[in-house]
């Protein structure tokens, strides 16, 4: 077991944390208080070739790992792009990276990839109003017709749907069979923006650098090759979606609650009270080095769940605790540093209040604490199935 980074690691952690740090906090405080994207961080991302991280050199990658990606993501929001800057790569290297990567067909790949690498963004259309983490139950349905399959249907949700130009559509191509509940469902991938698309965003908590939107398809027009995979067989290529979906998003909380620990520190060793620095005291210091302890125990799991996928080998379990360990060790670094910080801590120009609403996502999404622990419970403990 070898815990050190190779050489090429190494330099990719750095040029993601150079690239973070080009970027002060008061460019994030303004995309977060104007709900936009962040559209000037996305180019210097696809500039510095992170985007194609994963990405095979044919198609205009790097060819490396997961678990390079989750390195420099984890990098990317521990150098102050917090959750914004690494959450972004869930929206093209991983819902288009990682599925056609794997699953897609020669001509996808040739199509689609050399876009994701120089800055196309992705949205992936998968939870539904009636379904929430049962997806044997989506009621969107794409019908056959000719060479083309129309999509008409309701989906919840979902993000980046402003700024992406594909989007990934999980839908039914045939009927729901209570017998093979898997059965029947499909990925298909399709263009936009779309007149027979309509999008309604939501205000929310957090996590403004991104639009959340109710989704409605009207007769979407998708091509019979953009199915990816094999129609009406869809389970596979989804959790090589949402594994590494799971992965990107723990390696963030876990760079972001290092940033904000951080921030405690600094303003810790700064503070003066009764002729000394508040940090020297240990009613501060050992919440701050419990939440360290906490964030290095959840990066570890990070990294064998990347390793694992890297491998092709079984990694659901690995993954889902990896992303319950990042989610709750980052949000009590996060709450940490603003206990911290006190009324400094509170208010917007911190940063710090900030990085707590978005983490605060975590535990619900992509899928929530409750679901995690089922998962967990049923597939690593052998437990009976408990929903």
């Amino acid at each position: 077991m070898d815990f050190e980074c190779d050489e090429d690691q190494v330099a990719l952690r750095q040029l993601a944390t150079d690239v973070a740090g080009r970027v002060d906090d008061k460019y994030w405080q303004d995309i977060d208080q104007n709900y936009r994207f962040p559209s000037e961080f996305w180019a210097s991302l696809a500039k510095h070739d992170l985007l194609g991280i994963a990405v095979p050199e044919e198609f205009g990658g790097s060819g490396r790992s997961l678990l390079d990606m989750a390195i420099a993501v984890e990098a990317l929001s521990e150098g102050g792009a917090g959750m914004e800057g690494g959450a972004l790569f869930v929206s093209g290297p991983v819902f288009g990276g990682c599925l056609l990567t794997r699953h897609g067909s020669r001509a996808q790949q040739e199509a689609y990839l050399p876009g994701l690498v120089s800055g196309d963004l992705w949205a992936g259309a998968f939870t539904e109003p009636d379904a929430g983490s049962n997806i044997t139950m989506i009621r969107t349905q794409a019908t056959r017709k000719g060479d083309s399959y129309l999509i008409n249907g309701q989906k919840v949700f979902i993000s980046q749907m402003t700024n992406s130009r594909r989007i990934v559509v999980m839908a039914r191509t045939a009927a729901y069979d209570a017998g093979h509940r898997t059965a029947g469902i499909s990925l298909l991938l399709g263009d936009l923006p779309s007149p027979a698309v309509e999008a309604r965003p939501f205000k929310k908590m957090g996590n403004h650098f991104m639009d959340t939107s109710q989704v409605y398809f009207t007769d979407y027009e998708v091509p019979v090759e953009n199915v990816v995979g094999e129609a009406g067989n869809a389970w596979a290529p989804m959790y090589d979606v949402l594994n590494p979906e799971r992965i990107i998003l723990a390696a963030t909380a876990v760079g972001t609650g290092n940033l904000a620990l951080r921030k405690a520190v600094e303003y810790a060793s700064q503070r003066q009270v009764w002729g000394r620095p508040i940090g020297a005291h240990q009613g501060l210091q050992f919440p701050l080095a419990e939440a360290r302890v906490n964030l290095a125990t959840a990066r570890l799991q990070v990294y064998e769940a990347a390793w694992l996928y890297d491998r092709g080998r079984e990694c659901g379990v690995q993954a889902a605790m990896a992303k319950y360990a990042a989610s709750h060790a980052a949000l009590v670094a996060a709450d940490c540093a603003i206990q911290t910080l006190g009324g400094a801590g509170y208010i917007s120009e911190s940063g710090i209040e900030r990085h707590w609403r978005n983490l605060r996502l975590n535990r619900i999404a992509p899928v929530t604490d409750e679901m995690t622990l089922n998962y967990i419970a049923q597939h690593d403990l052998g437990m009976p199935r408990s929903y």
